[in-house]
């Protein structure tokens, strides 16, 4: 004979009750958040000192906090260029394609090419000869270009064109054997380049995107660019032509988080202003990462602990190599003139074995009487074990208690 409990399936569907989480979707990804498609299962190593204790953190934010809720892009900007040279184009004397006086220049031997020396330098204009000392001015050798801060090679030499001599300039190095990297900025010059990626961290295996503008009135004819991995391989971009901006894209090998280092985007364009041609070279870095987990979702919690109202988020995961992940978060309240502002930060990380994991962010009771609806900002997930970025979104959750 089955035995029954008066009360059980009330008190059972009582405590059910009590810990449903209220149903929440993440906001949609706006443009500029790192979101993962899919989690990525990896073979790798885990340092054996990395800590496997869940550790949290949480504090209060004051609410006139300026904080960055959307990472600003960089923009990398460039009235500079490089250029690999070999020494019969230097015997014969190199365009260095100047639109403005006073550029600087640098010239760099490779290793198995022939030392520089200024007495056998000049710059050559049509007929006219001048040797360096009079052409130039600052003139300065690889030791002092070193105890400025600058990573030169041995025998480099660098200096500034005088003003009068910018006009179809060549320089002409005698007895140049071997290759040199030649390099060029004119910090006077009304044209410059302009590179920017619309995220600082990509996935392996999505597309990467990058805008070029080229700013001062010149017209670019021709543009070209490289993904540069930490190792040296490179891949090239596909450019497309609008106006005097460019677009670039490239496909990030699935493989590419692999290796630790940042990655480079290297362009570069050629462009005429209607009397002179010139060249501008623009570089920018970028993480590339795996995204060896991402979050499936969030929902908020309501505690009440010690008579003072708390608010717990819980983030959920789908982790595919296991690892130690951390999530934090920025929580905004409502004020009494109907503002969103900043209230807690939170943060929790620990070890997680891959398959469907949770980590939660338990925010303070705000001190300044903010009220709902509430708002989870700057949310992030990452791999501490690579360090690595994986998911940011700058609005993830909204909160109506």
């Amino acid at each position: 004979m089955m035995k029954t409990t008066r009360f059980a399936w009330p008190a059972l569907l009582l405590a059910v009750a009590a810990q449903a989480q209220p149903a929440a979707t993440l906001l949609p990804a706006a443009a500029g958040d790192l979101v993962a498609g899919r989690a990525v299962a990896v073979e790798r190593s885990v340092p054996a000192t990395l800590e496997r204790a869940p550790l949290t953190y949480a504090q209060p934010l004051a609410a006139g906090d300026a904080l960055a809720g959307v990472p600003a892009i960089h923009v990398a900007e460039s009235r500079e260029y490089w250029q690999r040279v070999d020494g019969v184009q230097l015997g014969q004397g190199y365009a260095l394609a100047l639109t403005a006086p006073g550029a600087l220049v640098l010239l760099s031997p490779a290793a198995s090419a022939a030392p520089l020396a200024t007495a056998r330098m000049r710059i050559v204009r049509g007929a006219e000869r001048t040797s360096l000392d009079r052409a130039g001015e600052a003139l300065v050798d690889a030791a002092a270009l070193r105890e400025a801060g600058m990573a030169v090679a041995a025998g480099s030499i660098g200096f500034r064109l005088r003003p009068g001599y910018e006009a179809d300039a060549r320089l002409q190095v005698d007895g140049a054997q071997g290759d040199y990297l030649l390099h060029v900025t004119e910090p006077r010059s009304p044209h410059r380049l302009t590179l920017a990626a619309a995220r600082d961290t990509v996935h392996a295996g999505d597309e990467l995107i990058v805008d070029l503008a080229l700013l001062g009135g010149a017209q670019v004819v021709q543009a070209a660019g490289l993904l540069v991995a930490p190792d040296g391989r490179s891949w090239d971009l596909a450019v497309s032509h609008a106006g005097n901006g460019v677009q670039g894209r490239v496909s990030v090998p699935s493989t590419a988080g692999a290796q630790p280092g940042l990655w480079e985007v290297r362009t570069t364009l050629a462009a005429s202003d209607g009397t002179r041609a010139f060249q501008r070279d623009a570089r920018t870095a970028l993480a590339v990462t795996v995204p060896t987990a991402r979050i499936a979702g969030a929902a908020p919690a309501r505690d009440t602990k010690a008579g003072r109202s708390a608010t717990t988020v819980a983030i959920d995961l789908d982790v595919a190599s296991a690892g130690r992940y951390e999530v934090r978060g920025i929580l905004y309240g409502t004020d009494a003139g109907g503002r969103l502002v900043p209230a807690a930060l939170a943060q929790s990380a620990a070890w997680m074995e891959p398959g469907a994991r949770r980590l939660d962010l338990a925010f303070p009771p705000s001190a300044g009487g903010l009220r709902a609806p509430y708002e989870l900002r700057d949310l992030r997930l990452t791999d501490q074990g690579v360090p690595a970025l994986i998911e940011r979104r700058a609005r993830a959750l909204a909160l109506d208690r």
